[in-house]
């Protein structure tokens, strides 16, 4: 298993040359093609709108919105250039933009998307996306922090474990990340001191899984409570150097489309180093 296509989500924001710089890391490590996709929240005019504005309002907003998806276009293939990319795609969907996010990641080995950062611009797109693509798309997504990327991707990764679907399905999803990293960390958050029978098991599973496909990492449970895993699992990650983060992604599907379970939530507000994720 390997990565031979990844998605990037490209927007007007500074924070899309963050995304283009992982996907150019990982894509050259693997290598893998690029798929750049250009997702902003625009408003099209209706016919009705256009008849009623002046016609040089229509002609400048028209060319506004052109000169955005050059610039944008420029950006993802001068990144793919520097990073000595072979082979590269730029995309401008039309319709909604999640739902475009879905379809161009379905069909890629994994998806690159931003972190959503609250009060930004295009915060409930980030937020619309991120969700969208991590719950129904079927692809593992590497979330990018707004705060920039360390000097390496991959090298040191903590695995957030818990014996679910979604986390087996993350470290999968990662084997090829992990088979590469130098070190590779995995820490279980339990609520009560005792460790279940269950809990040894699913532990020990993991641990021969992962050791099958050549990647030595040990489970280390800890007893946290469950309001402050997320906060633990950060902490956590920062003392181990980890520059990548592996984990399930959890939802709530009954409440809000864009409501996530709470150490997802966490993560996602508070994250520091990428984050890969799987539903």
């Amino acid at each position: 298993m390997t990565y031979r296509s990844i998605f990037v989500h490209v927007d007007d924001s500074s924070r899309s040359d963050l995304r283009l710089d992982a996907a150019m890391r990982l894509a050259r490590r693997y290598p893998a093609d690029v798929l750049g996709t250009y997702l902003v929240s625009r408003h099209e005019l209706s016919a009705s709108e256009i008849a009623l504005l002046p016609p040089d309002f229509v002609r400048a907003r028209d060319a506004s919105v052109m000169q955005a998806v050059r610039d944008a276009e420029a950006r993802f293939r001068s990144a793919m250039k520097t990073g000595g990319i072979g082979t590269s795609h730029w995309l401008v969907p039309a319709g909604d933009p999640a739902e475009a996010a879905v379809t161009r990641a379905r069909y890629s080995d994994l998806a690159i998307v931003g972190q959503p950062e609250p009060g930004a611009p295009e915060a409930a797109l980030a937020a619309a996306i991120a969700h969208a693509v991590v719950n129904e798309s079927g692809r593992p997504v590497i979330f990018v922090p707004h705060i920039g990327l360390a000097r390496t991707l991959g090298e040191r990764v903590m695995i957030a474990w818990k014996d679910s679907r979604e986390s087996a399905r993350a470290v999968a999803d990662a084997l090829p990340i992990l088979k590469d990293a130098k070190e590779v960390l995995a820490v279980a958050v339990a609520p009560g001191p005792e460790e279940t029978v269950q809990e040894y098991v699913s532990d020990k599973a993991v641990m021969d899984f992962l050791r099958r496909h050549g990647v030595a990492a040990a489970v280390k449970r800890m007893n946290v409570d469950d309001v402050g895993a997320g906060e633990f699992l950060l902490s956590r990650a920062a003392d181990f150097g980890a520059d990548l983060i592996v984990m399930g992604g959890y939802s709530r599907p009954r409440l809000s489309r864009l409501v996530w379970g709470g150490v997802t939530d966490t993560m996602l507000k508070s994250m520091t180093v990428p984050v890969l994720m799987s539903h």
